[in-house]
């Protein structure tokens, strides 16, 4: 990679050694929070309430644009630096763009491509589990920011922080969903849940910010959060975190925050095999006229091998915690998962090769 301030700015957040300061998670989380509750757009229509809405719309026939862009799904993210790094890094195919040898972070630079990521960037998951289990150990012991803790939280906060940047760097082009695991403040209600996995994780990780940077550093992230869309739709895909439990149309997924939480908990907590029949496909009806060329994509459960399709090809997960995939969706084709899910991967040798069990 070229010699870049921009680039280097956010490099330096996910391999950084040290846990993000103070002052730089403030600054970062104000700009950011300000920035989404300013994001009425083209592409961001406001809700009843005139704040930007749950919905990213970038349909050329809604935002107007002569030419489309093409569209970068990432997954989960899960507190793994190294795998946003490698995904700014990795080098498109030359029909993407249109231009030879240009990685990700320059595509953006450029205008040249819109990323889509579908939430979940704090706590680790399977590769880390031994560390949850000493995180529990430290907890019993009543200590909220031990060693097993702040490594934890040194991936987790290094990684939210360069998203924080790039969304600062590029407010159009890069995009973050809200996730099930976007629920900083550890509620449930509204949609979000408290939740456990290996551990306590959704408490530990408030209580480490709590007790290591203070209140206003866990309420500035909440209101991160409190702006995030839900759900992205372009001229050939839809995205959300989840699978849809059931229908909703386009103004009630516009104005998601304006009920009791709903849609927030039905495009993020949905459960495999539990989503009504033909959720998928009649809110893309709803936002397209039809579902003719469209797939809808969306992680959340974790996947073996690269993807699992349901219903035909209409809906495709793409989450597998054990690789660093991600989906390019051309602008001028139907998203096919068998060529356009890759791998960022640099290094053979790395955890690419395991699958999730």
């Amino acid at each position: 990679m070229p010699e870049n301030s921009s680039y280097d700015s956010v490099k330096n957040f996910l391999c950084s050694s040290q846990l993000p300061s103070h002052d730089v998670l403030f600054e970062l989380t104000e700009a950011v929070s300000t920035l989404l509750e300013e994001e009425l757009t083209v592409y961001r229509p406001a809700d009843s309430r005139g704040m930007p809405g749950g919905l990213l719309d970038f349909r050329t026939s809604f935002t107007q644009t002569a030419v489309p862009l093409p569209v970068i799904v990432l997954p989960d993210l899960h507190a793994r630096p190294l795998f946003l790094l490698n995904v700014l890094d990795y080098t498109l195919p030359s029909d993407f763009t249109g231009e030879d040898s240009i990685t990700v972070f320059e595509a953006l630079q450029k205008n040249l491509v819109n990323v889509i990521c579908v939430g979940d960037a704090l706590h680790s998951e399977y590769q880390t589990r031994e560390r949850w289990h000493a995180i529990n150990a430290e907890f019993e012991a009543d200590i909220s920011t031990g060693p097993a803790m702040t490594a934890e939280m040194h991936d987790g906060l290094c990684l939210v922080c360069a998203i924080l940047k790039l969304k600062l760097l590029f407010p159009e082009n890069f995009h973050f969903l809200k996730g099930n695991h976007e629920n900083i403040l550890n509620k449930t209600g509204g949609g979000d849940y408290s939740f456990y996995k290996f551990a306590d994780e959704s408490y530990m990780c408030c209580q480490f910010i709590q007790d290591y940077y203070g209140d206003d550093i866990v309420h500035l992230l909440s209101c991160v959060e409190d702006f995030l869309p839900l759900i992205a739709v372009t001229d050939n895909i839809v995205v959300s975190h989840a699978e849809p439990y059931c229908e909703f149309s386009r103004e009630e997924l516009i104005n998601a925050r304006c009920d009791d939480g709903q849609v927030i908990e039905c495009l993020t907590w949905t459960q495999n095999d539990s989503a009504q029949q033909g959720s998928v496909q009649a809110i893309i009806k709803n936002l397209c006229g039809n579902d003719e060329g469209y797939t809808y994509l969306a992680g959340h459960r974790p996947v073996v091998g690269n993807y699992r399709k349901w219903y035909g090809e209409l809906f495709i997960q793409i989450h597998n915690p054990a690789k660093q995939n991600i989906a390019l969706v051309y602008k001028d084709k139907k998203f096919n998962p068998e060529s356009d899910i890759v791998s960022v991967i640099k290094n053979n040798d790395d955890i690419e090769n395991s699958e999730y069990i």
